[in-house]
């Protein structure tokens, strides 16, 4: 009997629907992200204390974020950032790209994410819209500062969430403000539309943080596949190694199988 080589490769989770926020797969570098409110966000309209947002987001990202296992991020409080700055109040947020962002809400490059209650109808041109993040200033592919925006325009809706989807709101935004779009997946955190209960992240989410910020174990990046976001498109994980480590197990247990059919047949 001739023997073949076979090698079987099976694809696992082959499409994957989150998106990245930039381009360049920009993330912040230090795994240790720090998230600030502005002292000046009185957040009347919102029906919470700029205390309580900020507490949720914290909460949130522990819950969520921090305790993914394959990536390595840690979400810390940063406390209160002393400012007199109203564009943070009333200005609107902008890409860091565009000429006019500097007259625009001020890009935080020596915080890393800074949550502000707006009241900007360019940034909320109704009460649908509960907040708005931008990672707004990047350079390549390093996050140095990103915002987080509230509706505090007289009409929002935010002052009619519960505590846990406050939380959940603000797990969503700390999402992109740390480099992570949309999920086209109904179940994932990062869902492009609101949805209730989402108090725990899909795999499609932790997918996208570990993508951004892989853990490392031993100096050396643990082995999650490749995804590939050249073309800003939904990216794909194809987990190359693990199909390969499959098919050599299957070709090991395929030859010990074809030995024992030809011991009994001899």
């Amino acid at each position: 009997m001739k023997n073949f080589l076979i090698l079987l490769f099976f694809p696992f989770n082959l499409c994957y629907a989150y998106y990245l926020n930039t381009n360049t797969g920009a993330h912040f570098d230090d795994s240790d992200v720090k998230v600030y409110i502005t002292s000046n966000s009185d957040c009347t309209n919102t029906g919470f204390s700029k205390e309580d947002i900020l507490d949720y987001a914290i909460t949130g990202s522990e819950k969520l974020w921090n305790s993914v296992p394959t990536a390595n991020i840690n979400i810390k409080k940063g406390g209160v950032l002393n400012t007199n700055d109203s564009l943070y109040l009333t200005g609107r947020l902008c890409d860091s790209s565009e000429s006019e962002c500097s007259s625009s809400v001020r890009v935080p490059t020596y915080k890393d994410i800074v949550i502000a209650c707006n009241s900007s109808t360019d940034n909320f041109p109704n009460s649908q819209y509960l907040a708005i993040s931008a990672p707004n200033d990047v350079s390549g592919k390093e996050i140095k500062g990103s915002i987080i925006l509230i509706n505090d325009t007289e009409d929002t809706i935010v002052d009619g969430l519960s505590k846990a989807e406050m939380i959940s709101l603000m797990a969503h935004e700390i999402g992109h403000a740390i480099g992570l779009g949309h999920s086209d997946k109904d179940e994932a955190l990062m869902y492009y539309k609101n949805s209730e209960n989402r108090d725990r992240l899909s795999q499609d989410d932790i997918d996208g943080v570990t993508y951004l910020y892989p853990n490392r174990l031993d100096g050396c990046t643990s082995i999650l596949g490749t995804i590939d976001d050249t073309n800003d498109e939904t990216p794909i994980n194809k987990n190359i190694f693990l199909s390969f480590l499959l098919g050599v197990a299957l070709f090991i247990a395929y030859k010990k199988l074809v030995s024992r059919v030809l011991q009994i047949a001899s």
